[in-house]
């Protein structure tokens, strides 16, 4: 079970397997996004209750992560992220068999109970086995990978509809549950020592996530990564409505449109990974990430107002601002991370937890106000400067030289 290399780092193999763990929940997501409306017309029921399917799905990552906190710091790595992918691929059996909403509704839950471990646990190997630098380019790295999904998951998902329907899309996120089971039982390293493990009471729980709640640098970088991640899903649930609506593209085009920027957002912590093995620290890179996101939504905010809505200037400067998310989102995590303390588990679970309940709380504000092309920039721009802000804290608060890079 060889999982570092020569050098201290993580050996491809497990890399791989734990970005595919990372995205179990994106591909349970995204994949069957183009079947809802068959969904809805097979249980014969409102799109609005199908889409209740995605919601249910959303909280049931909130809820899983805060759960398998506790169990990686207690049972190790290993054990809770093959249980949670156990629990995923049944879900997924589950959901392929569903004879009506309510089944799909539980379905979906046991799903994302399950695929919370794929969120938690890889964080806390990776910030076990590295350091800093090489835990910033690692979760980079996984970043990468993981936006390969929104990229090719509606692709399958649409593929899959014409050749046997919704049910064929849940069978094969089963199947993948069934591969990350085998991977992970023959790969995964258990990263914990025993001597390092928590008991499982109540008290200690609650007392291990009032330490963390009181970190106050943990709090800050964990915010600044909720609404990093708040900007990206505002953009992921407004985009289509801008695009479609006001730029009349068909769904086939805005697809290649999304695709295009998610390889903007690969390209991006590709840069990150560059910068970090020449020596640039986590810090700056996440500081040049979040200015440029959050300058780039304000100058097409302004844009807007100014009258100028081409397409082109539209989409090209949207497109930059994503991009600049790939710089942010690895270096985010590890100086989260880095700044957890000894019980890494519960860091990680009240990291996923905070970032969801941030975006979701953000996506229900933006959800409020009026539609129109400046609403997403503007929502992307403030996004952007409450991330800043967030990091701003939590480089005074350590009382390193972090402030140094805001200040140069």
């Amino acid at each position: 079970m060889q999982h570092l290399t020569r050098n201290g780092s993580l050996g491809f193999s497990l890399i791989l397997l734990l970005s595919l763990l990372t995205a179990l929940d994106a591909m349970a997501i995204d994949m069957y996004l183009p079947g809802m409306p068959n969904m809805a017309a097979d249980f014969n029921v409102s799109p609005g209750r199908i889409q209740q399917t995605l919601s249910i799905f959303l909280a049931g990552l909130a809820i899983g992560q805060s759960i398998y906190g506790p169990l990686l710091d207690r049972f190790g790595r290993r054990t809770p992220l093959l249980i949670g992918i156990a629990i995923f691929t049944a879900g997924s059996v589950l959901g392929a068999l569903a004879p009506s909403v309510e089944w799909l509704l539980v379905a979906r839950f046991i799903q994302a109970i399950g695929a919370s471990a794929g969120l938690v646990t890889p964080r806390a190997i990776t910030a076990d086995l590295c350091n800093m630098a090489e835990s910033a380019r690692i979760f980079s790295l996984l970043m990468q990978i993981m936006m390969i999904a929104p990229i090719l998951a509606p692709i399958i998902g649409g593929y899959l509809l014409g050749h046997g329907g919704w049910p064929l899309i849940f069978w094969l996120l089963a199947i993948l549950g069934v591969i990350g089971f085998i991977w992970s039982l023959r790969t995964i390293p258990d990263s914990l020592p025993i001597e390092r493990r928590t008991p499982l009471r109540l008290g200690h729980i609650v007392y291990a996530y009032g330490l963390q709640l009181r970190n106050r640098v943990f709090m800050a970088y964990a915010l600044s990564g909720g609404f990093t991640l708040a900007s990206l899903f505002v953009y992921i649930s407004g985009s289509a409505f801008v695009f479609t609506e006001y730029f009349k593209l068909t769904p086939a085009q805005f697809s290649y449109l999304f695709a295009a920027n998610s390889i903007g957002l690969v390209l991006g912590g590709m840069l990150s990974n560059r910068l970090l093995r020449i020596g640039q620290s986590s810090q700056r890179i996440m500081i040049i990430g979040l200015v440029a996101h959050a300058a780039a939504g304000l100058a097409l905010y302004l844009t807007v107002q100014m009258g100028f809505t081409s397409f082109i200037i539209y989409a090209c400067i949207l497109a930059f601002s994503i991009s600049a998310l790939g710089l942010v989102f690895g270096n985010v995590t590890a100086l989260t991370m880095n700044n957890a303390g000894p019980q890494i588990g519960i860091a990680s679970a009240l990291m996923g937890v905070l970032q969801y309940m941030i975006a979701s709380i953000v996506g229900y504000i933006v959800s409020l106000t009026a539609q129109g092309l400046g609403q997403l920039p503007i929502s992307i721009g403030i996004c952007g400067l409450l991330a800043l802000l967030s990091y701003y804290i939590a480089a005074r608060t350590s009382g390193d030289s972090n402030t140094n890079e805001l200040e140069s």
